[in-house]
């Protein structure tokens, strides 16, 4: 617990800035001790950059938590499933936002016990969402994307 705590004090401090750069293998101990284990937080990440990359909006609407709030050009707006969500990808999905995640490296991602952040200014957010009533059953998906 103690552990836990001054790692997550670190994160909150040290952030993603440009300032500082972790390695891979400090960003993987701060994902197990903030999530339990950091493949599956690496595996998403690799796998949503990919998808973005090819601009495979069925690969990506799917790996959305919905209701999914965007937060577009001061305004927020609430998706409420994977067809509402392709139908607007490219107002979504914009170049630059795009360009975030695929310039993203895994080293500067910042992580707290919320969730993953992509981008500097927490452009995108992903992390662990129940997928039963029990929450034993979690998967990792996108939770939040701001613009």
């Amino acid at each position: 617990m103690k552990t836990r705590l001054v790692v997550l004090l670190l994160t909150l401090f040290i952030g993603s800035g440009s300032a500082f750069s972790a390695t891979e293998q400090e960003v993987d101990q701060r994902l197990d001790v903030l999530f339990g284990s950091h493949q599956d937080y690496h595996d998403f990440f690799d796998n949503l950059q990919r998808a973005v990359a090819s601009q495979n909006q069925v690969k990506v609407a799917a790996m959305v938590s919905y209701p999914l709030k965007v937060g577009l050009r001061g305004k927020e707006k609430t998706f409420r499933n994977q067809d509402a969500l392709q139908k607007s990808y490219d107002a979504v999905f914009t170049p630059a936002l795009s360009q975030v995640i695929v310039n993203q490296k895994y080293e500067n991602l910042f992580a707290r016990d919320q969730g993953v952040m992509v981008g500097d200014s927490g452009q995108l957010w992903f992390g662990e969402v129940c997928q039963d009533k029990a929450c034993k059953q979690k998967q990792i998906m996108i939770t939040r994307i701001n613009q």
